[in-house]
């Protein structure tokens, strides 16, 4: 498999290897390249026009970050969903989320309320027409505006890292959970308009969980490797 013509041109900045990283990383994300598909090393160096050393590199990168697995002789592949992860997983974001949305309801600025209510506007535009991807980025873009209102960096370097392990669980089915998400913060946003810490952390862990039951509910149990 190779990436979509809208993913061809690598970013400028830093090494090749860690450019075609994060084009793949992001496809990967993004289901673009599904589960258990085989990426090709000469498919992908003639997509980006670059040599097959880089490729190579950028796969080891994605072998260490969990996004492929490396099979002697095979060759490489995108890693498969867990159901024991996709627990594991938000049972982590729910402990990281609602301490970054306790901080920003402690926190959080007027620009920092602007920015969330910018994204809760388009996750609201966009959950009509169930648009995946817009729903998607203005999610994203929430994430980020409430990490940053949070004022604490190591938190939000850890809810990142998460995020990107949980879009790959939800990105097959964003359409659909569009409107809970929408729900939810549209919830958290009004907690943080208040500044009541409690309130926020509560609401921002109830959100998560709500996701991974409606993920689990709409993954097809096909989709999750034993």
């Amino acid at each position: 498999m190779t990436p979509s013509s809208a993913t061809t041109d690598l970013p400028v900045g830093g090494s090749l290897p860690a450019q075609i990283f994060g084009r793949l990383e992001e496809a990967i994300i993004g289901g673009e390249f599904t589960p258990g598909s085989r990426l090709r090393a000469d498919e992908i160096a003639a997509t980006y026009g670059v040599s097959r050393i880089p490729v190579r590199e950028a796969f080891s990168a994605l072998a260490e970050s969990g996004w492929v697995e490396i099979r002697p002789r095979y060759g490489v592949y995108v890693r498969q969903r867990s159901r024991d992860e996709l627990t594991e997983l938000f049972e982590a974001r729910a402990g990281i989320e609602q301490e970054i949305a306790r901080l920003a309801a402690e926190r959080r600025t007027d620009h920092d309320l602007e920015a969330l209510r910018d994204a809760v506007e388009r996750s609201r535009a966009a959950a009509p027409r169930r648009n995946a991807s817009e729903l998607t980025q203005a999610a994203a873009d929430y994430n980020v505006a409430l990490r940053a209102a949070s004022h604490n960096a190591v938190l939000g370097t850890l809810s990142l890292q998460l995020e990107k392990r949980a879009r790959f669980y939800f990105a097959p089915i964003a359409a659909e959970v569009g409107a809970s998400w929408t729900e939810g913060q549209e919830r958290l946003l009004g907690i943080l308009e208040r500044g009541d810490a409690e309130a926020a952390a509560a609401s921002a862990r109830r959100h998560i969980l709500e996701t991974e039951r409606d993920v689990a509910d709409l993954l097809d149990s096909e989709i999750f490797s034993d």
